[in-house]
């Protein structure tokens, strides 16, 4: 049974590019140091809601950090929504990005969180 299984998923990663629409651990800022690295010397894009800083990096992918602070919205379920939904516009359009290390910065405080405004909001900035 195991085998027709790993048979089905080797046939559709041949049709599909799975590993190009994942996020990995690689494709993420972890620690202070690479944060602070792309706050010394960033090139800013905003809107009212978010704010991207983007520093060139020698890794050759682009790289996501996201800050959603406490104080702009107040439910982690809500900030877990933003997050989500940050990571989801990254990893569709990770394919177009430059070689950067990215920080989206949520700028404001959202009340209610409407998942087709932030969407859209985000892919913009891209």
């Amino acid at each position: 049974m195991l085998d027709v299984h790993e048979a089905a998923r080797a046939y559709a990663h041949k049709f599909l590019s799975v590993s190009d629409n994942s996020f990995t651990y690689h494709e993420r800022l972890h620690t202070a140091r690479q944060f602070q690295r792309v706050f010394d010397q960033a090139t800013k894009s905003s809107n009212e809601v978010f704010t991207i800083l983007s520093r060139e990096n020698t890794i050759g992918h682009p790289r996501l950090g996201i800050v959603v602070a406490k104080r702009n919205v107040k439910r982690s379920v809500d900030r877990n929504l933003i997050r989500r939904i940050i990571r989801e516009s990254f990893r569709l359009n990770k394919a177009h990005l430059p070689a950067n290390d990215f920080v989206v910065i949520l700028k404001r405080p959202i009340k209610d969180v409407q998942r087709d405004k932030i969407s859209q909001q985000i892919k913009n900035l891209w």
